[in-house]
């Protein structure tokens, strides 16, 4: 957007522009995580009440968007967000906003779908977002839902429409000689609440809630764990009549020995003796390299590695650079091929999921070469695997394609992730997403130019080639700018691996080594 406001605006205010000094990402990713379908239907199933408790258990601040009603009786919104926020007018800003199709709130409607909800940040309560004209599109498109803390426009209209609408009011009034769409997803005040695109909204009759998809499993189990133990309350207030206060209102830790521990116990019902965590603090570092000291929820999370660790793991990783990376049909092979390489200097190992017995062999070179090596586990999919490598020793996580679950969770717990990506786009979706390195795969045209070309321009990105990579251009593409590469066959020959040729794949090592050390350090 800021590219296209630069082009409309005058020649002086473009060079001044031009001449100022570059930053990035001075504010950091909008985006906070990914919600799967499947948490997302899951958090569908629970009433907002539930929800805001679960996250005033984590510790996090009020996420009930205030003044979002729904407009209709029995509207129920669940969705990710996709945001928009207005702002007052002005005329400059009205000169410089793209008009017709390429205005901000267009570019929303059109990332919406049933799976979407869009969210409009109003300058003012009684301010109108839109009216049937506008929204005929929203229509078109099946959205999940609209949320503002805004009025809209032509309500009997909007309601023949189909899909739910939250929001203040209803008026008869203009919204562009107000205010005008500024900002298509990005950090919004809604309702007096932080709402980042992909946060899970869900919307009932006593309003809406903005789950962050950082913790949207987290705040899912708890707030259904304490779904059910109201349920349980509530029966035996029914069968056994008498004052709520002997059980409820409860909060952590309830206690084995109270009314309501003892109730709890006799139904069979497991409870939470502790709460979840205190609040989120970052640790300063630059861009989606950022760690976290713990999300709420996560501080008893035996995934959970510290900052320290974090960027510990992302220095060895820079300062050696090369990665030897195997794909082998036996175990048995997969040890020797790898400590073959070890002997040739390699001091990164990645393992395979894809190779038999790869998680056993990567727990016992993580115990032999421990302090010495880094081990990481490649062709990880879903957070079941990461965690199954996580269990087995792996130091880093790679994956041969962007999976935002897999990515999320691991930015979550200071794990440095590496998923797979073949464009400039894929790479700073990745990037933002919280992946500190983006591994180019396969292997793309022009290699190592291509590398220094999009490092010139993407400098915040630290990009680790593969495929393509050979014994002799490592050192080209390290260069070039490339934060590390990754040796598959020209490393490890399939030829070689049959054979038991361990001592060519030590020479294949100590060459590709010397090229590598010939680039240099990493600079960045």
């Amino acid at each position: 957007m800021l590219g296209r406001v630069l082009r409309a605006a005058p020649a002086g205010l473009r060079a001044a522009h031009h001449a100022a000094p570059v930053r990035y990402l001075a504010m950091g990713p909008a985006v906070g995580g990914h919600v799967s379908d499947e948490t997302l239907d899951k958090l569908g199933t629970l009433s907002t009440q539930a929800l805001i408790d679960g996250l005033w258990v984590m510790g996090w601040p009020s996420s009930f968007i205030e003044g979002a009603r729904p407009l209709a009786k029995g509207q129920k919104c669940v969705g990710r967000a996709v945001t928009l926020n207005f702002v007052p007018h002005r005329p400059d800003v009205q000169m410089d906003k793209p008009a017709g199709e390429a205005s901000p709130e267009y570019e929303a409607f059109e990332k919406c779908g049933p799976r979407e909800v869009l969210v409009m940040a109003s300058v003012g309560p009684w301010e109108s977002v839109g009216g049937d004209i506008k929204f005929l599109r929203l229509k078109q498109l099946k959205v999940g839902g609209l949320v503002t803390d805004g009025s809209v426009r032509d309500t009997d209209e909007i309601l023949s429409y189909g899909f739910p609408v939250f929001s203040f009011s209803t008026t008869a009034k203009q919204g562009p000689a107000i205010m005008q769409p500024w900002e298509c997803n990005g950090l919004i005040e809604c309702g007096g609440v932080v709402v980042r695109p992909g946060d899970a909204i869900i919307g009932d009759q006593d309003g809406v809630v903005v789950v962050p998809a950082a913790v949207a499993e987290k705040v899912y189990e708890l707030a259904h764990g304490r779904e059910v133990v109201e349920k349980i309350i509530k029966a035996e207030l029914v069968a056994n009549p008498g004052p709520p206060g002997k059980y409820y209102p409860f909060k952590p830790p309830i206690k084995p020995e109270s009314p309501l521990g003892q109730l709890l116990t006799r139904k069979g019902v497991k409870f939470s003796h502790s709460l979840a965590g205190p609040r989120r603090s970052f640790n300063a570092s630059a861009g989606a390299r950022r760690t976290f000291a713990a999300y709420p929820g996560l501080v008893d999370d035996k995934y959970l590695k510290t900052p320290e660790s974090f960027q510990a793991t992302i220095a060895f990783m820079a300062e050696h650079r090369a990665t030897a990376v195997l794909r082998t049909p036996s175990k048995e092979s997969a040890a020797k091929a790898m400590e073959a390489a070890i002997n040739g200097g390699f001091k990164l190992c990645e393992f395979t999921l894809t190779t038999p017995g790869c998680l056993d062999v990567l727990a016992d070179f993580r115990k032999m070469y421990d302090g010495k090596t880094m081990v990481g586990c490649g062709t990880v999919m879903t957070v079941d695997d990461a965690k199954r490598a996580m269990d087995a020793g792996a130091q880093f996580i790679i994956a041969p394609i962007l999976v935002p679950e897999v990515v999320s969770w691991c930015r979550q717990r200071n794990i440095v992730i590496c998923p797979g990506t073949q464009t400039p786009t894929e790479a700073y979706t990745a990037f933002q997403a919280g992946a500190p390195i983006q591994k180019i795969f396969p292997g793309v045209a022009a290699g190592h130019m291509w590398i220094k070309a999009v490092s010139a321009a993407l400098p915040m990105l630290s990009l680790m080639p593969t495929s393509g990579v050979d014994l002799d251009n490592a050192g080209e593409y390290l260069k070039a700018g490339a934060f590390g590469v990754g040796l598959v066959a020209p490393l490890f020959p399939p030829d070689a691996v049959a054979s038991g040729n361990w001592d060519a794949i030590t020479a294949n090592a100590v060459k590709v080594i010397g090229n590598v050390k010939a680039a240099g350090p990493m600079k960045k």
